[in-house]
Formats: C-alpha cells, structure tokens, sequence
C-alpha cells in the first residue's frame, strides 16, 4: 500500500474525554492520514463516541485488539463493522479460527492482526515460558494472520523489516512505538518515523509525540518534511 507521507501518520487519540478529544481532532485533522481509537477513548464513549469523530471524514483505526473465542468476536464485531471503521484490529493469538470469524463479516473494513505489543521483549516471552525469541514469534503469528485472511498487521519495524518480502505487495504494515527522541515510556520496541517507512512500515501510528506537543502540528509537519526529504 502506497500512500503519501502526510496519510501514513495515523495520530493515537489516547484521551477519555470527548470534548477533549474533538477540539484536538479539530486542530490537527488538515496535517494527519486518519486517527486511531483504543481502549481509553471507547470505554469511556462506546459507539456513540466514535459515531461523533465521523464528522471530522478521517479514515478511523479502531484498535479494540479483539480476542476470545470465535462466535464472541464475530458477534461483538458485527456492531463495530456497522460503523465502517478503515481499520478494526484482533489478535492473532486468538488463533486462525477467530481470525476467519472476523475476516468473513468484515464488509469494507481492513483486519488488521495485532502480533506482539510493543511494550513485550523477548524476556517477557521468557516470563510467559515461551522459548522464542520475538522476531520468530511475530513470524509465526504473521503467518496465522495471512492464512487466516487479515489485510495487514501491527508490528515493530524491527520485525517489518524482516516480513515485508515475505507477505503480498498490498499487506499493511501498522507500526506504534513511534518516538522523536529516546523517551522513556511503557514501550520497548521502538522507531523513529523515518527508520520505520525504510524498513517497510505502511502506516505509523504516533500519540503521545503529537499529544504531548507543545505545538502538535509543527511536529507532524516535521515528520512529514522529513519523510518527504528522504523520498518517502
């Protein structure tokens, strides 16, 4: 999927508040590709939440990272899909028949499979008594992704980079963690901007580097002349 510096940015709306949330949309929605919504924003909104961002006529990333048993995610997904959201995520460590389940109601909506978060190392594999390192744990739920239908992935672009010739031309590639600087914070597997789109990322999603701004929209112009700088 190619698409120009400015539609790969993807901004987390990471906040609870609806009037918050629409007065930052309202700021920033001339520089960004889409928004994406997680768990804080549709907790606290549901439905009715995500009803009220349509208006802005950005494409939207629900990230509700759905996993339980098949018939469960299938049904609860039926009322997200009526929403038409761009993208709506799963994770792929539901298994391949919880992927189907979703991928046969999806409509025009892209799955996208979430593989390791981004807050996981591979010590963390340890802790869960997996002897994998992450790299080929993001492989083989990759391929459980493809075999079951998904439309792209979240990943690092560490392990991007390793995947991108191993999937079709049109896979998505979804990659968070993305940081400016070394900050710290809960995510270990990180990128800048740039390093990802090298690495074959498709789309970044970037929060807390643009919420967190003092100026969100001279950074996201930063990062878009920056891509654009090195032909991306």
């Amino acid at each position: 999927m190619r698409l120009s510096p400015k539609n790969k940015i993807f901004c987390a709306l990471d906040f609870t508040e609806l009037k918050q949330t629409c007065q930052f949309v309202e700021k920033i929605k001339e520089n960004i590709g889409g928004i994406k919504i997680g768990l804080e924003f549709f907790f606290k909104n549901g439905i009715k939440g995500v009803e009220s961002l349509k208006k802005y006529n950005l494409p939207i990333f629900l990230d509700l990272k759905l996993n339980d048993i098949p018939n469960t995610v299938s049904r609860a997904a039926k009322n997200l899909l009526e929403l038409e959201p761009e993208y709506l995520t799963a994770h792929l460590n539901g298994g391949i028949e919880m992927i189907r389940s979703l991928v046969d109601i999806k409509m025009k909506t892209k799955i996208i499979g979430v593989s390791l978060l981004t807050s996981l190392n591979d010590n963390d594999l340890k802790k869960f008594g997996l002897e994998i390192n992450s790299k080929s744990y993001v492989e083989k739920l990759s391929k459980i992704g493809y075999e079951g239908g998904v439309d792209g992935m979240v990943s690092s672009s560490m392990e991007v980079k390793d995947l991108k010739n191993k999937m079709p031309k049109d896979f998505i590639f979804v990659t968070p963690g993305i940081q400016l600087s070394n900050t710290n914070n809960d995510q270990k597997r990180t990128s800048s901007p740039l390093e990802a789109i090298r690495n074959g990322s498709s789309i970044l999603i970037i929060g807390r580097a643009i919420t967190k701004s003092n100026n969100p929209n001279q950074t996201i112009k930063k990062i878009i002349s920056q891509l654009e700088e090195n032909g991306n």
